[in-house]
């Protein structure tokens, strides 16, 4: 389903004309209308004597007001009323009704059906110009509203989008930071004293070389069969040996290990 249009927004340079769009099958209403308004050049008005052609006409004019007379022939003023209100273009613009029918009931009906204002014929010169300025000026508002609440949404979407894009450059920076820690490729080693070649070019303890390359913190300890062999070369019996091992262990000094636990 496609999303419908944003509604226009009028230039600065039209936000003080009053648009007036009469909907009323009797000209003489119209002329009427026009009396009471040529003291206000500012307000222009247009007259549709149609109500199957309200629609139409007011999405061509695009007025700031909207007058519904009721009593209409080929369509019923309400009906009109409730299409405004469900058209694209038309369902926000101002409706004052304007009707001889000064009947509390009738203005409820159209009040619910989404009506603005009511008047009763004939209205008030003065009160008149008035109540069409007052309407005109808050459906310019609403769409200024409309507009920076859209201006709004963008501004927020490229924020966010700005804000996922720094996400994922530290979390590029994160990794290649790990990776940096991280051990690869061939290391030279001394096939006799065990020890590790350098970038550059220095030979040295592999313990040193891990320190230095990686994230790892060594411990040492002894297994059990270097245990054995310096308990040997000093002369210790095996009860002496298993007796020292034994005392180390209470020490927590030196960790005796088999080979088969050592792993890696």
């Amino acid at each position: 389903m496609t999303p419908p249009a944003p509604p226009p927004i009028l230039s600065t340079e039209v936000q003080d004309r009053v648009i007036v769009f009469l909907v009323d099958d009797h000209e003489i209403e119209a002329e009427l209308v026009r009396s009471a308004l040529r003291l206000d050049p500012d307000i222009e008005l247009h007259h549709c004597s149609r109500g199957d052609e309200a629609v139409a006409q007011a999405l061509r004019i695009r007025p700031t007001v909207i007058l519904q007379d009721l009593g209409m022939a080929e369509r019923d003023g309400l009906a009109i009323i409730s299409q405004f209100r469900a058209t694209q273009g038309t369902h926000d613009i101002p409706i004052i009704v304007y009707s001889g029918w000064d009947n509390p009931k009738i203005k409820s009906v159209v009040f619910s059906i989404g009506a603005n204002d009511f008047l009763v014929k004939p209205a008030e010169p003065l009160e008149f110009a008035a109540r069409l300025r007052y309407h005109s000026a808050a459906f310019y508002n609403h769409r200024r509203r409309l507009e920076i609440e859209r201006a709004l949404r963008a501004s927020e979407e490229r924020l966010q989008q700005s804000n996922d894009s720094l996400l994922a450059t530290n979390r590029k920076l994160t990794e290649a930071l790990t990776r940096v820690k991280e051990l690869s490729g061939l290391l030279p080693m001394c096939t006799y004293c065990r020890r590790v070649r350098n970038d550059q070019n220095y030979w040295g303890q592999l313990e040193a070389y891990l320190v230095e390359h990686s994230d790892l913190q060594l411990s040492h300890g002894v297994c059990e069969e270097c245990f054995d062999r310096q308990a040997s070369d000093l002369g210790l019996s095996p009860e002496g040996t298993a007796a020292l091992r034994e005392k180390l262990k209470a020490r927590s000094g030196v960790t005796v290990t088999k080979a088969a636990d050592v792993k890696g």
